[in-house]
C-alpha cells in the first residue's frame, strides 16, 4: 500500500476508547467454545497453524532436527487413527528458528521429505535494538539460507516517540529485503504503551508490510506483559484489520503469539506428550472450515 505524509498524518490523531474495548474483551471471554464433534477438528486445525518454534541461546543442530521431526509428526499416529485423520497429512504450519539455525532446519525437513516452510526471526529479534542496516543484512542472510518467511520485530522506540514515518520506512525496507519470502511484522503490543499506539503501529505495519502479529511473549521471555486472544490489544487489532480489509480489498491476518496452557483445556492434554506447553504457537484468527 502506497502512503504519503498526508496519509500518515491522520494516524497521530487516532484515539481509542479503551473502556469500550475492554468491555468487548470481557464479553468475548464469556462466549462458549466449540463443543462436540467439531472440537477435535478445530484443535487439529489449530495444530496445522502452529509455527513450531525454538528461539533459545543454546539451540544446536540436534535439537533443531528434533523440532523438525515433531513438526512433521505433531500428533501421535494412534490418536490420528482413532479420529480417522491418519491419512490427512497433519503437520504444523512452519518451523521457526533464529537465522543461524535456518540451514539446519531446511536440511532436516528436506531429509524428512516434507515441504514445511522454515520461518526465521530477524531485524534484531526480540528487542529490535539494532541499526537498520544490520536488520536488513540479517533478513537477506536468512532468506539466502532458505527461510521462506521472515518474522521481523518493529523498533518499539519509534512507536513510543511517535516517529510514524520512520517506522513505515523501516518496515518497507525490511519487506523489500525479504524478496519473495513472506514477511510477518511482530508488534510486541505489551511494550507499546497504549491501545492507541497498538492501533497506529498496526496501520503502519499493514501499509508498509504484509502480515502483522501480536507478540506477547516468546521462549526468551523478554516481553513485559502477556496478551491472549481475548486481550484488548487483540480485539483492537481485529477491528483494525477488518476495516483495512474493507478499504483496501486485500486480505490481512493477525497472528497472535500464545503460550498454551494445556492443563486448562479439557482436550489439549491428549496432545500434551506430542507438543510441549512452552513452545510459542502462532494461530491464525481467520479460519473458514476445520478440514475440507
Amino acid at each position: 500500500v502506497s502512503t504519503s505524509q498526508a496519509e500518515l498524518g491522520w494516524i497521530s490523531k487516532v484515539h481509542v476508547n479503551r473502556p469500550a474495548v475492554v468491555r468487548h474483551a470481557e464479553q468475548i471471554k464469556k462466549w462458549r467454545t466449540v463443543k462436540g464433534n467439531w472440537q477435535a477438528a478445530w484443535l487439529l486445525k489449530a495444530v496445522t497453524c502452529i509455527d513450531l518454534t525454538t528461539l533459545s541461546g543454546d539451540d544446536t543442530p540436534s535439537n533443531v532436527h528434533r523440532l523438525c521431526f515433531k513438526a512433521k509428526h505433531p500428533i501421535r499416529e494412534d490418536l490420528l487413527k482413532a479420529m480417522d485423520m491418519h491419512d490427512k497429512g497433519i503437520t504444523v504450519g512452519a518451523v521457526c528458528v533464529y537465522p543461524a539455525r535456518v540451514t539446519d532446519a531446511v536440511n532436516a525437513l528436506k531429509a524428512a521429505g516434507c515441504n514445511i516452510p522454515v520461518a526465521s526471526v530477524a531485524a534484531g529479534f526480540p528487542s529490535g535494538q539494532t541499526p537498520l542496516e544490520t536488520k536488513l543484512a540479517e533478513i537477506k542472510l536468512a532468506v539466502e539460507y532458505g527461510a521462506r518467511e521472515i518474522d521481523i520485530v518493529i523498533s518499539r522506540s519509534l512507536v513510543l516517540t511517535g516517529q510514524w514515518e520512520c517506522l513505515y520506512e523501516e518496515i518497507r525496507q525490511c519487506r523489500e529485503a525479504c524478496g519473495k519470502a513472506h514477511m510477518k511484522t511482530i508488534l510486541a503490543t505489551g511494550e507499546l504503551g497504549s491501545l492507541a499506539n497498538v492501533y497506529k503501529a498496526s496501520m503502519i505495519a499493514m501499509m508498509a508490510g504484509k502480515y502483522i502479529a501480536v507478540w506477547e511473549t516468546s521462549c526468551t521471555g523478554n516481553a513485559v506483559r502477556r496478551r491472549t486472544l481475548h486481550a484488548p490489544a487483540g480485539i483492537g487489532m481485529g477491528l483494525i484489520i477488518t476495516g483495512f480489509n474493507w478499504h483496501t480489498h486485500k486480505h490481512w491476518q493477525s497472528v497472535p503469539a500464545i503460550n498454551w496452557h494445556f492443563k486448562r483445556c479439557s482436550v489439549f492434554p491428549v496432545f500434551e506428550n506430542s507438543i510441549t506447553s512452552d513452545l510459542m504457537f502462532g494461530v491464525c484468527l481467520s479460519f473458514s472450515e476445520p478440514f475440507s
